[in-house]
């Protein structure tokens, strides 16, 4: 009996072992499997000529729905797809539609887009990845074609301090009907930005040995490639670049349209822009001679960046040169400290140095940039990438300039209050949470100034609103019909991986799980998100600055959730005197008990609908108030 108890046992325990050696024996299998067709799948690239210059291009696995795609640059359209199969090792075979192909071998593609089958072949003759295979072509849109050393390294960015990491390469440009336009050795290629370089589609910049013009822009050795990753619509930054250029008679940064390639790997459609630098053609001012600054925010400072923090709280990173000693700190600090003094006092005179507004700071290009940050809504006003410098060190006024960085514009950021375009942010000073050190104390102070208002008014009425209207009126539009294609394969290309933790979008704009590189509807959409908000905010500004029809502001408390809580604010509302308030926002609370708004004042209850005659402060409150204020109040 026991035995027999003991065989039942040992075979019981052999069958087990059977099972999990089987078991691990088919997770191997799927490993090799896998790992093999990676090997041969990052071994095998496609090879064309143009002009003389071998390029490559690599194939895209979207692995959910097992198929590879080929990306491919707009002047295919007009010249053909054919191919040499090429592996780095000069050994492979692959089939497509049964079809074999070894390397060095001619494969043509017929341009229907159809799915064809691709199979892997090894050195062995063994198969691997059995797949769809479908060849994308773009339109309209210039190349930039990259070949640096580590892809890998360079794309896999998480943490802002690894943008440190840069290459050395080359690159190939070809416009949209296959002319090569530039080829250049590079000086380095690294990953650029904050938010954006942790992002899986990584926004680069990328500098020459000596100065190179670039789709009709002037020569520089630095440029920038804006990836665009948190903006459905694409425009962004190219309308308010185009906006400042021709509004602003100062250097200010152009961009076009391009699509990149690193490595024979599609990266998708970005915005060529000139950098933000100290160069010819760019900032014209001596190093050594001037001030470079910009207002940064205070976790983004780098250990070796020099800058100030003046009496009011503003920082200021120093761009002129990498050391700046103690003793200019100060001279900077003080002028900074002067300057706000000035604007800060109700006469417009400094306590420090007894000087007007207008001598210590070029009010025409503050006006300007105010324009900018007013007419865009961005987020960042007065916080960071705002630039300003001064010609000569020493009694030279202050100018803003140049304006950058707008893909969290126009209604594309997750807060309220930059959401709503009937609304002058820029004149507001608590632009982030209470206590936060980053403030928008410059514009929102600026403005303030009578000087500086008369200033800014004239300028929006002789020079913004004629530019904000031709934009309206055409050029929005233009740049949807050239970029559509390729933006359709940008958005197949990286979809819900594009948008980064602050930029939250309704549900009517959110990516789908899959896109369809064919459907539109994604970016008309988007696209008419940013037509609807600089609509509104040109009838708003008109009315306020042309038309100069009296407001009220409506300040509505943030000590309740109407945002989350990384980015709670304070919402302010322009309301026309005499007019209903819209738009105020509908919370419940866990139970469905809904806030509503109390006049901090009166303690009268504020809803949407009420006719609003003065400026009023509202908080939200829980329960049901028992006085209302009358609509005809």
């Amino acid at each position: 009996m026991h035995s027999r108890r003991c065989l039942g046992n040992k075979i019981h325990i052999f069958m087990i072992t059977s099972a999990c050696l089987m078991l691990a024996v088919l997770l191997a299998g799927s490993y090799i499997r896998t790992d093999h067709e990676k090997e041969l799948t990052d071994s095998l690239f496609f090879e064309y000529h143009l002009e003389g210059e071998t390029i490559r291009f690599k194939l895209w696995e979207d692995a959910e729905a097992e198929v590879y795609y080929l990306f491919l640059p707009s002047f295919f359209a007009e010249k053909g797809k054919e191919f040499f199969i090429r592996y780095e090792d000069g050994r492979g075979v692959v089939k497509i539609d049964g079809v074999s192909y070894g390397d060095g071998d001619l494969f043509a593609e017929d341009g229907r887009e159809d799915i064809h089958r691709l199979e892997l072949l090894s050195v062995f003759g063994r198969s691997y990845g059995d797949k769809g295979f479908r060849v994308l072509v773009s339109e309209k849109v210039p190349t930039l074609m990259f070949t640096a050393q580590a892809q890998e390294e360079l794309l896999s960015i998480e943490e802002f301090d690894n943008k440190r990491y840069l290459e050395t390469g080359s690159l190939v440009m070809a416009d949209e009907t296959g002319n090569i336009v530039c080829k250049e050795s590079l000086e380095k290629l690294k990953v650029r930005g904050n938010l954006t370089a942790t992002l899986d589609k990584k926004p680069l910049t990328f500098s020459f040995h000596t100065p190179i013009g670039l789709c009709g822009m002037a020569p520089g050795i630095k440029w920038n490639l804006l990836a665009n990753a948190t903006d459905g619509s694409y425009v962004r930054n190219k309308l308010i670049l185009d906006l400042a250029n021709e509004s602003i008679s100062a250097y200010e940064p152009e961009g076009a349209f391009v699509e990149v390639y690193l490595n024979g790997g599609y990266q998708g459609l970005y915005l060529l822009t000139q950098a933000v630098e100290i160069a010819e053609n760019r900032i014209e001012i001596n190093p050594q001679e001037s001030w470079f600054l910009e207002m940064e925010l205070d976790f983004r400072l780098e250990e070796d960046t020099p800058y100030v923090i003046t009496d009011k709280g503003q920082i200021f990173a120093i761009h002129t040169k990498t050391y700046v000693s103690e003793a200019e700190k100060e001279r900077i600090r003080h002028r900074l400290s002067d300057i706000e003094s000035a604007f800060t006092a109700k006469d417009g005179v400094s306590l420090l140095s007894g000087k007007t507004l207008d001598e210590l700071m070029d009010l025409e290009s503050w006006a300007e940039a105010f324009l900018i940050q007013e007419i865009s809504g961005d987020h960042d006003t007065g916080i960071a990438s705002q630039f300003a410098f001064a010609p000569q060190k020493e009694d030279s006024l202050l100018y803003a300039g140049p304006v950058w960085d707008f893909d969290g514009t126009m209604g594309n950021v997750n807060t309220a209050m930059y959401k709503n375009p009937a609304a002058l942010t820029t004149s507001i000073e608590q632009t982030r949470p209470k206590g936060n050190a980053n403030q928008n104390r410059w514009f929102a102070a600026l403005y303030q100034n009578a000087q500086f208002r008369k200033v800014l008014e004239e300028k929006y009425q002789t020079v913004f609103r004629g530019n904000l209207e031709k934009i309206l009126n055409g050029e929005i539009e233009d740049y949807v019909e050239e970029i559509e294609r390729s933006a359709g394969l940008d958005a197949f290309r990286w979809h819900e991986k594009r948008l980064g933790w602050m930029f939250v979008l309704p549900e009517e704009l959110r990516f789908p799980d899959v896109c369809d590189y064919k459907d539109y509807s994604q970016l008309e959409s988007h696209v008419q998100m940013v037509e609807d908000f600089l609509t509104q905010k040109k009838n708003f500004l008109d009315k306020l600055w042309v038309e100069h029809r009296e407001f009220c502001i409506v300040e509505v408390r943030n000590d309740f959730p109407v945002l989350n809580q990384d980015y709670n604010q304070t919402i302010y509302y322009w309301v026309e005197k005499g007019t209903p308030l819209q738009g105020l926002p509908q919370f419940t609370d866990e139970e469905g008990i809904p806030y509503e708004y109390v006049d901090r004042e009166t303690k009268e209850k504020v809803s949407d609908g009420a006719i609003i005659w003065e400026d009023c402060v509202l908080e939200g409150v829980m329960g049901q108030c028992t006085t209302d204020l009358d609509d005809g109040q």
